[in-house]
């Protein structure tokens, strides 16, 4: 049997089995990782042109491949650097995620991920973040990943599918802090349920919201830079936000369909809408609406 279709029918096999185990939720594998060891496959390849055709050869290279493939799993499979500051209570459906605050951090991105849940944020933390959670339908996952001044945090809900929030017997939320002294980016993908988001606090960069069927609402502070930036982007959402009156602001829409009311806002010819202090003043907002048929409410304050 040809060597080199031993070696790379056994990787094939590898991909498949991590694959299916990953998407039933068995495991949760780096693929991240494992891509930095790439070059070891052109070792392995190379390996296999250079062996001579005797029947040992085959052996040889089998256990090259399993000692790989082994290497591969070690760095998939290795624990990611979650936060160390955890506590949950499964019979009551609880848990607290906190991660500490390095002092060389000074930008954070917070991504959220969650299908049928209430989210809140709100207040501030002494640490980089700090999220309770009650539910008896879903668990939650929280992993940071650092570089210099720069630390991504990303705060998973795992669980069932086509939960109604409603049902009395289902309790699905979470309540997370931001620490004020970062300047934040923050992520929401959220396929159904409602957000509450009070950032009139924090130093935002940028908002990117993806809601499905949801119920959105948002309260802004001023704008930290020169020009932050929102994206909303909903199917059958309703998404309310709430900024400042001294507040410039630019609305671009791009959904003919969807219910608007944008009040103290002054309609232009390229159909975007700013507020009238939007050319004399440097510090701005500029938001975009995407939807296909959702409620878009912004509110001065």
């Amino acid at each position: 049997m040809n060597i080199r279709r031993i070696s790379w029918g056994l990787i094939v096999l590898f991909i498949g089995l991590i694959l299916l185990l990953t998407n039933l939720d068995y495991i949760d594998f780096n693929w991240l990782a494992v891509f930095s060891l790439w070059p070891v496959l052109l070792i392995l390849l190379g390996l296999s042109f250079m062996l001579p055709y005797k029947p040992e050869s085959k052996y040889i290279m089998i256990v090259a491949t399993v000692a790989t493939l082994a290497l591969f799993a070690y760095k998939g499979l290795e624990p990611r650097n979650e936060t160390q500051n955890f506590h949950s209570d499964r019979r009551g459906g609880t848990a607290v995620f906190s991660r500490d605050l390095s002092p060389e951090i000074k930008y954070g991105r917070l991504n959220i991920e969650g299908g049928a849940i209430s989210y809140r944020m709100s207040g501030s933390t002494d640490k980089l973040f700090y999220a309770e959670t009650r539910s008896n339908a879903s668990s939650f996952s929280l992993s940071e990943k650092t570089k210099g001044e720069n630390t991504t945090i990303d705060f998973i809900m795992r669980g069932k599918e086509g939960i109604e929030l409603n049902e009395n017997n289902i309790r699905n939320n979470a309540i997370m802090r931001l620490n004020k002294d970062l300047i934040w980016e923050v992520d929401l993908k959220i396929g159904a349920g409602a957000a509450d988001f009070d950032l009139s606090n924090y130093k935002v960069k940028k908002v990117e919201v993806d809601g499905g069927v949801s119920s959105i609402n948002i309260r802004m502070g001023m704008p930290f830079e020169k020009e932050s930036t929102m994206e909303l982007k909903g199917g059958l959402a309703s998404f309310e936000l709430n900024i400042p009156d001294e507040a410039a602001c630019k609305i671009v829409t791009k959904s003919a369909l969807s219910s608007q009311n944008f009040e103290g806002f002054n309609k232009q010819e390229d159909g975007s809408y700013i507020t009238d202090n939007y050319n004399t003043t440097d510090k701005k907002f500029l938001i975009t609406m995407e939807s296909g048929l959702s409620s878009f409410s912004v509110k001065r304050y």
